[in-house]
């Protein structure tokens, strides 16, 4: 929202603090008794405008603070739809020194159907998801953006952070600020402002709005999905930790229609890490908009500093009160529109973005049936490299769940290309591939494969490399639980198989051996196959004994379905011997894909031993080992 006045009442400077806060005391707000009259009224000055043009005109910070006990406010925030709605409130105070020395939250207390109830509806008081929403004076100055409330006490006290801080996103310093405590020094509040629905406020704590944090697809179970695959982001950095927190709710509805591309100020606005298919991110509320930029949320989503996250309109289904003051009201999406900008700032007292062009890579997941027939397709666009491992892993265990019904067991074979753009701008690519089983959780496991070779490019520490994109091909193998684990190794003796364990062989001899492995399905045994036969010829100098190990040489994924995620079940990669970026690359490229056995041969010679190394692929993943021996005559 834009609007220009004429001149007004000139701010005080910042030089003049102490003294104006002083004049807030209890005693200096009143008349006192022998007549003397508070501090005149400031002389007209040039007004303060929010916008480099001249247009919208704000409200310094010293003006705020020195306004009269009660003095009327109006703001904008959206309560369904995407048209703003209007609330009133009043001003109450304001907390010193709150967002760092000589940066100071405002306080006022607001009121609406929707914060304050109706005799039908319940309140919800400042509610998650109403962080940026503006807060004018009566001639429509910009004071602030409403960005942390009493959640617990579920009190309609909102802090303000001041326009003149947001206006400086980028360039000027604040204190860590996620919660305030208010004490009797801090708290400077007009007398009729130090208590509020019988609460004293001394002694409080006021906390950040929360963002409304959503991720994955609507329901509750896709949602929980989409929570532990992100909370296996490896860990290290801002943007990680919001990954992390387990704090997503479901994104609703994610395609744009219906949701205009237009951003207005009061209106909602996402910061998305992903879009399209997947979306993960944070809601909240636009404070101003200035041409092409935009300011929002007043306080950080993850306080990333310089950031390259999407930003898009969203569309609101209602306001969810929690009159308990258990968990905080919060603002419920219905739709994500198209993003239509980036938000380049994730700063303390807010976040800030450009209108235009995005900057993103693609993610395509394709999914296949057992037959190999094409059953569908997923996009989404990854605008955070760090977010990208457990985007995508994310993205295509929802596709597996959602197109195979596989939420459960199951045995698929993954394929995925990574394409990037090294530093001297050759553009490369990696392509690798996994069988793999589940007997449960086959959606947290069938993307880890090429999150874990994401996650090892995006953090490696020699090269700055660009993702371009990244596609996978998830086909199933089995609605069942497939494995096979070898049993035993048979060896050919007059024209019958027999087992390799405990037989004499003849030194000087040739042999034809063949592995055995056990079907196991569903976490049982069923039939033995064989594979494919190998020949060996022993030494004439063979003597005593030998043996035989037939070995999975993938270690199996762990089981990362418990909501307690341990390093064990992060987006990790085993790089950490790396010397360089192409080490990188060609222990990802020598990865085991699940289904390839060793067999390793062993004897004794009259000096020495002997050795003879064998490999086979199975039609699925394989697990375990045996190991047999035999005795060798002269």
């Amino acid at each position: 929202m834009t609007r220009s006045f004429a001149s007004i009442a000139s701010p005080r400077t910042r030089a003049a603090a102490p003294r104006r806060r002083a004049l807030l005391t209890a005693s200096a707000l009143m008349i006192a008794a022998a007549g003397t009259a508070l501090a005149s009224a400031p002389a007209q000055a040039a007004e303060s405008y929010f916008c480099g043009d001249n247009t919208q005109p704000y409200v310094p910070v010293a003006v705020a603070e020195a306004y009269s006990p009660g003095e009327a406010v109006t703001g904008l925030s959206v309560t369904s739809g995407t048209t703003p709605e209007g609330f009133t409130g009043s001003y109450v105070g304001y907390i010193a020194d709150a967002l760092g020395t000589g940066k100071d939250l405002l306080l006022f207390r607001l009121s609406s159907d929707v914060i304050d109830g109706t005799s039908t509806t319940r309140g919800a008081g400042i509610w998650a998801g109403m962080s940026g929403s503006p807060v004018y004076d009566g001639s429509g100055r910009l004071i602030g953006a409403v960005a942390y409330s009493l959640t617990t006490e579920n009190l309609p006290i909102a802090g303000v952070t001041p326009a003149e801080y947001m206006k400086s996103i980028g360039s000027t310093g604040f204190a860590p600020a996620g919660k305030i405590h208010a004490t009797s020094a801090n708290l400077k509040l007009a007398p009729s402002g130090t208590t509020v629905a019988g609460t004293s406020l001394a002694g409080t704590s006021f906390s950040q709005i929360k963002t409304v944090n959503v991720a994955g697809p609507a329901g509750a179970a896709a949602n929980a999905f989409a929570n532990r695959t992100l909370a296996r982001t490896p860990a290290g950095g801002p943007v990680a930790s919001f990954l992390r927190s387990k704090s997503f709710q479901a994104a609703g509805a994610t395609k744009a229609a219906g949701v205009p591309s237009t951003l207005v100020a009061g209106g909602t606005v996402a910061a998305l890490y992903t879009s399209g298919d997947l979306i993960v991110g944070g809601i909240g509320t636009v404070t101003a908009i200035c041409g092409n930029s935009v300011w929002a949320f007043g306080h950080p989503m993850s306080f990333q500093g310089k950031s390259s996250a999407l930003m898009a309109n969203a569309s609101t289904a209602l306001i969810v009160p929690d009159a308990a003051g258990l968990i905080g009201s919060y603002k419920q999406t219905s739709q994500i529109g198209a993003p239509i900008g980036m938000i380049t700032e994730d700063r303390l007292v807010g976040i800030k973005g450009t209108l235009g062009a995005t900057r993103s890579f693609g993610v395509s997941v394709t999914v296949q049936n057992a037959a190999g027939a094409h059953v569908a397709d997923y996009q989404a666009n990854v605008s955070e490299p760090i977010a990208g491992p457990s985007a995508v892993a994310a993205l295509t265990g929802q596709a597996a769940v959602e197109q195979l019904d596989q939420d459960a067991g199951g045995t698929a074979q993954v394929s995925w290309t990574i394409d990037y753009t090294r530093a001297s701008g050759a553009a490369e690519s990696l392509a690798n591939s996994q069988f793999l089983n589940a007997d449960e959780a086959f959606a947290d496991l069938v993307g880890s494969g090429v999150g874990q070779d994401l996650s090892a490019i995006v953090s490696n520490k020699f090269e700055d490399v660009t993702i371009t994109g990244v596609s996978v091909t998830v086909k199933l193998l089995s609605a069942d639980s497939i494995s096979y684990q070898p049993k035993d190794v048979q060896v050919q003796v007059k024209g019958k198989w027999t087992s390799l364990d405990g037989r004499r062989l003849k030194a000087g001899s040739r042999y034809t051996l063949r592995p055995v492995y056990t079907v196991v399905k569903n976490g049982r045994s069923g039939a033995d196959v064989v594979g494919n036969t190998v020949s060996v010829t022993l030494s004439k100098k063979a003597a005593k004994k030998g043996g035989f190990v037939l070995a999975a040489t993938a270690v199996p994924p762990q089981d990362c379905s418990s909501d307690s995620v341990g390093s064990e079940c992060d987006l990790s990669s085993p790089t950490d011997d790396a010397a360089s970026f192409d080490d990188v690359i060609a222990i990802l490229d020598a990865l085991d894909p699940g289904n390839q056995l060793s067999g390793t041969l062993t004897y004794k010679k009259k000096k020495g031993s002997s050795t003879r190394t064998f490999s086979w692929e199975t039609p699925a993943a394989v697990a375990g080992q045996v190991e047999v021996a035999f005795r060798i005559k002269r």
